[in-house]
């Protein structure tokens, strides 16, 4: 029998926006194939910024890999179920990209379910061409893109519809980008004023957010999480900077915990499990409060084990994994360099491949021939660069992406994966 993993609490609360309306709807986002929370996280910064409450915006996580739909879809109608009970709400508004729009349109396959929701944002997925009485298309925004090479040809317009076609933005892009954000708002606040994401100072921040395996969004429960603030041109910790320690829940949801902004920073997820692998996680900074922090452990004897494939383990390697964070690397309109190095190219980044995650170590051979990593040769969303990194000392890992640099430490793939997060 398969465990089906879906969350189903709410998400904890950051710093509160004192100028926010509870009279606006909730919002509940739904992510794609093999994504998370986190693909919302643009998404809720510029819904909080524009005068949404924080217990008003949730993000539903559920398994994409091997869960069962009709579970999924009862999942989905429990959370609109607490989200009503919690903040009072007569409805909620729903969001679902990619595959997610298809769990959603399976919902509202339920009259009694659609009751409970006021309007509806379909984002990068599969057009509709009945609509279901008991909710219009009036009710419904469509958003596509000619440059999203995943949904392709089966996106498109939706007759009745508030229809918003983009012509550049990736498969990802079509749900975090200004100009779908901005009509996302729009449609669903019902012509509240739109502010734009304010760029105000600020020294600290709070994030939050939870441990999960790749794929199937199964919690990684009582795994350590260490924050530490790093040096800019090492990678390396701050001697002078204790790192903060917190625990992951049963549901391996971690934080709020405050940190100074416009900094780097490392935040290692270790499992309870001292045999697994650790996991440093490295960003560039965090510049607004973000709940939707999310760290993703490697699955074990899983469908997406077979297919990442085995992770080397070298004393004198290092494994680098590149996650971009708001959209895919595309080659020939982004730049991503590893030691100078670029990793982001029309051969191993190519626009139909929608890359989102890319892997970096050699091959084996101790070459580091620049090559297409095999084993992620067809991997949804997933790419690989056959690069030799050496875990030295002496010299940190430079990444530089579309005009931002990240140094990490070399260390030991035998302890650890290196994972930058990129935006």
């Amino acid at each position: 029998m398969k465990t089906i993993f879906l969350t189903l609490l709410l998400l904890p609360t950051l710093c509160s926006n004192a100028q926010c309306d509870p009279a606006l709807r909730p919002v509940i986002f739904v992510h794609g194939f093999l994504a998370s929370g986190d693909t919302w996280s643009n998404a809720t910064h510029y819904f909080r910024d524009n005068g949404y409450c924080s217990d008003q915006l949730q993000a539903f996580d559920w398994n994409s890999v091997s869960g069962n739909g009709r579970s999924n879809e009862q999942a989905l109608a429990q959370l609109i179920d607490r989200v009503l009970a919690s903040t009072g709400a007569q409805q909620v508004d729903l969001v679902g990209h990619s595959a997610g729009g298809g769990l959603v349109r399976g919902l509202l396959k339920d009259s009694a379910q659609a009751q409970k929701v006021g309007r509806y944002i379909h984002i990068g997925s599969r057009k509709w061409t009945t609509a279901y009485a008991w909710f219009p298309n009036e009710k419904c925004m469509n958003i596509f893109s000619t440059g999203d090479r995943v949904a392709g040809n089966g996106a498109g317009p939706v007759d009745g519809a508030v229809n918003l076609a983009l012509t550049e933005e990736d498969h990802y892009q079509v749900a975090t980008s200004s100009k779908a954000l901005s009509a996302m708002y729009t449609f669903l606040s019902r012509g509240h004023q739109l502010q734009g994401s304010k760029k105000t100072a600020t020294t600290s921040v709070s994030i939050a957010g939870k441990a999960v395996l790749l794929g199937d969004n199964a919690p990684i429960k009582e795994a350590t999480i260490t924050l530490y603030a790093i040096d800019k041109k090492t990678g390396l910790r701050k001697k002078n900077k204790t790192g903060v320690q917190l625990a992951t829940t049963a549901n391996g949801q971690w934080g709020p915990v405050t940190l100074s902004s416009g900094i780097p920073y490392e935040i290692e997820l270790a499992p309870a499990d001292t045999s697994k692998k650790k996991i440093s996680y490295f960003f560039h900074s965090f510049t607004y409060d973000d709940p939707l922090v999310y760290l993703r452990g490697i699955p074990e004897g899983s469908r997406m084990s077979a297919l990442l494939g085995k992770i080397p383990e070298e004393k004198d390697q290092s494994v680098l994994v590149i996650y971009s964070a708001a959209g895919a690397m595309i080659g020939g309109r982004d730049s991503v360099t590893v030691n100078g190095f670029a990793v982001c190219s029309p051969t191993l980044t190519p626009a139909s491949r929608t890359v989102i995650t890319s892997f970096v170590f050699d091959d084996g051979d101790g070459i580091g021939s620049g090559n297409v990593l095999k084993q992620y040769a067809s991997a949804p969303f997933i790419g690989g660069a056959d690069l030799l990194l050496p875990a030295t000392a002496k010299k940190a890992i430079s990444i530089y992406f579309n005009g931002k640099t990240l140094h990490l430490p070399a260390l030991s793939s035998s302890d650890r994966i290196l994972l930058a997060v990129i935006k």
